[in-house]
Order: structure tokens, then C-alpha cells, then sequence
């Protein structure tokens, strides 16, 4: 195996590790539909800020989100929608159905 392909299966494994956990899962899902304050996106997914921050931060720092400040309050965003819709298709793969979740600009086609 060349340097190339073992740096992006290197990258691979990083982010399908992030996938090994339902919150984070569900602040992506949260986050497809725009940008989010932590505080609307512990009511969506049912958790504690503190344990949601920790998660936004992982997440941010693999670069999967982004935030921006506005005034006291930070909003996340999703940076890679590509990796986004292949979460969602292995979803779906796998036999879970996601209709009730709206993805409108991340999904090609």
C-alpha cells in the first residue's frame, strides 16, 4: 500500500470512529437542516451541554463542523456535506430510514 492510500484509510478510520456514537450521530443530523446553537442542539438530541460541547468539539475538531460567534452565542455548522450524505446512505443501507429527518442541500441528485 502506498503513503497516499494509508494516509486516507488513516483519515477514514478517523472519521468512522466518530460514527461510534449516537450523539454525535445525532448532532449531524441535528446540524443538516443549518446551523445550530449548542443550546437548541442539547434539546434536540437529548443531552447535558456539557456532554454536547465535548462532542462539538471532537467534531470540530476533525473538521466535520465549523462555528461562528454572534454576540454570546455560538452557532455549529457542518463543513463536508460529502461525508455527510455517506453517513446518511450507510444509514439507509443498513436498513434504517431517515424520512423524518429533512437533508435538503446535502444529498446530490
Amino acid at each position: 500500500m502506498d503513503e497516499l492510500m494509508l494516509a486516507r484509510a488513516t483519515r477514514q478510520a478517523a472519521r468512522c470512529r466518530l460514527l461510534g456514537n449516537a450523539c454525535r450521530l445525532q448532532i449531524l443530523w441535528s446540524l443538516s437542516n443549518g446551523e445550530l446553537s449548542v443550546n437548541e442542539i442539547a434539546t434536540r438530541v437529548g443531552g447535558s451541554l456539557q456532554n454536547v460541547s465535548q462532542h462539538l468539539s471532537l467534531l470540530k475538531e476533525h473538521k466535520l463542523i465549523s462555528s461562528r460567534r454572534d454576540g454570546r452565542h455560538i452557532y455549529y455548522h457542518i463543513n463536508d456535506s460529502e461525508w455527510l450524505s455517506s453517513c446518511i446512505a450507510t444509514s439507509r443501507i443498513s436498513g434504517e430510514r431517515l424520512e423524518h429527518i429533512e437533508f435538503p442541500t446535502l444529498i446530490g441528485g
